[in-house]
């Protein structure tokens, strides 16, 4: 089905295999099963995760019970899918997701910097400009908000956020993300035009959210990949 709708599927026998395809290989989109035999599939979704922070990820499962969905899109999955499946169903996900992630590179422009709305983050001067101002950002506060911009309209938890922003070997609690953020929404919400980007999604995290009347702009690619451990 996928190789009909011109992709390039690279199927992967075991989570090693799978690890390596995504080192090794232009990866655009995994397709991974959690009910792994012999294998915690649910390490392996975060060690894809940690390996590769952007790429899409749908979960495919025969594990449905809520507590282990719940864990697995908090903790690493864009997309979950019980199965028996619906094949149009999951290509009409792959095709959001991949949408998704081509609108997320087309804001990231050549010279290294990341637009959302009326944000532009310079990834090489580390700057920070809200309209036509330059908004002065701490060290923290830049890494959390370019986090947020690598990853538009996406919720993220607080854990997600932490290791995106400040590595695995951060050693402060989960309260420095809230306490951050509102830092960084009193330094930019004077100088946005309209209503604040960074929203706070009960019991899940935070996103930063495009405006709805600013359009992303079109991408131009190259023949989509996907990685299959399913």
């Amino acid at each position: 089905m996928l190789r009909r709708d011109r992709h390039e599927p690279v199927p992967t026998a075991d989570p090693e295999a799978a690890l390596d395809a995504l080192e090794n290989r232009d990866i655009d989109l995994v397709v991974m099963e959690t009910a792994l035999p012999q294998h915690d599939g649910y390490r392996l979704g975060q060690q894809i995760r940690q390996l590769k922070p952007h790429v899409p990820l749908i979960v495919v499962s025969n594990r449905g019970d809520e507590e282990h969905v719940v864990r697995s899109l908090l903790a690493f999955a864009d997309d979950y899918m019980i199965k028996p499946i619906s094949p149009r169903n999951l290509l009409a996900r792959v095709h959001s997701l991949l949408r998704r992630s081509g609108m997320e590179q087309a804001n990231r422009s050549s010279d290294g910097t990341v637009v959302v709305g009326e944000i532009s983050l310079s990834l090489h001067q580390m700057q920070v400009t809200v309209g036509h101002v330059k908004v002065p950002l701490t060290p923290r506060e830049i890494s959390l908000l370019s986090a947020m911009m690598m990853n538009p309209d996406r919720v993220l938890s607080r854990t997600q956020l932490i290791r995106l922003a400040w590595g695995d070997d951060f050693e402060g609690c989960l309260k420095t993300v809230d306490v951050c953020l509102q830092r960084l929404r009193k330094k930019i919400q004077p100088h946005l035009s309209g209503d604040g980007y960074i929203h706070a999604v009960r019991g899940f995290g935070y996103k930063i959210q495009r405006p709805a009347r600013l359009s992303a702009p079109a991408q131009v690619g190259r023949p989509l990949t996907a990685a299959n451990s399913a």
